[in-house]
């Protein structure tokens, strides 16, 4: 997750629609109808349950029928929304005070980032979250998708869920990580990344197909870099298609697995 992309995109316009609860002790963004069957839960990226980004995905989501849960898996320490605020609007490339501050202050704090999120800790969180929803439903159908870091636990929590997407995941322990899933999985995966590119889609496709598992996708977008599903320039058309097929197939999924 140490990649440039990981730490760069752009911030999208509009108002967040839901409201802020806790949630299995989280401090937690809620969106949707509370009285769904339906229920997604979102593994964020670096920037955390307050990027305006991701929230605004929520409410996306929760247009379509779905109770949309976006937890504060980091404690409060996440990337800060400023690192993005500075971008040349024409050809979305990064400004001179993003090159020489904000990137190098993002990748500064991704080790420090890691350290204090071990993945035993964050799975745990997600496995309070679903403890959480079935206690409160019993019959409630629980999908979680993950965008960069949260991507990984998509897979790695995949079978505490009744289907999983994951979006551009990163530090995935491949192949190894592949054997904990159990459940459907959809992978949406960016063209150019320098972890989970269309490579290792592929490669994602013959273990599973391999061990016999048959619910799963793996579909890899064109033209678009790690962290197009929450950070791409809206104003950017081809860019924002990918993006909008990407929602797409995490609606069409859990439609079809969540009902």
């Amino acid at each position: 997750m140490s990649c440039p992309d990981c730490v760069s995109g752009s911030i999208h316009e509009g108002t967040p629609k839901g409201k802020v609860i806790t949630f299995a002790n989280l401090p937690t963004y809620a969106t949707g109808d509370e009285s769904a069957n339906k229920v997604i839960v979102i593994g964020c990226d670096i920037f955390g349950w307050n990027f305006v980004n991701s929230r605004l995905l929520a409410d996306e989501y929760a247009a379509r029928g779905f109770r949309v849960l976006l937890p504060d898996l980091f404690d409060g320490y996440e990337l800060p929304q400023w690192t993005l605020s500075s971008r040349d609007p024409v050809n979305d490339t990064p400004s001179f005070f993003q090159r020489v501050i904000a990137r190098p202050f993002s990748l500064g704090v991704l080790v420090p980032f890691v350290l204090r999120n071990p993945h035993a800790t964050q799975t745990a969180k997600f496995s309070g979250i679903v403890k959480q929803l079935r206690q409160d439903n019993p019959s409630v159908k629980i999908g979680l998708v993950g965008f960069c870091w949260g991507g990984r636990y998509a897979i790695t929590s995949n079978s505490e869920f009744d289907a999983t997407v994951a979006a551009h995941p990163s530090l995935v322990s491949f192949p190894s990580e592949l054997n904990k899933i159990t459940k459907p999985i959809s992978f949406a995966l960016a063209e150019t990344d320098p972890d989970y590119n269309e490579a290792r889609g592929i490669e994602t496709e013959k273990k599973l197909k391999a061990r016999g598992f048959t619910d799963f996708e793996v579909v890899v977008y064109r033209g678009v870099k790690h962290g197009w599903t929450l950070r791409c320039n809206m104003a950017d058309q081809e860019k924002k298609e990918a993006r909008d097929k990407a929602l797409e197939q995490v609606v069409s999924w859990f439609e079809k697995y969540l009902s």
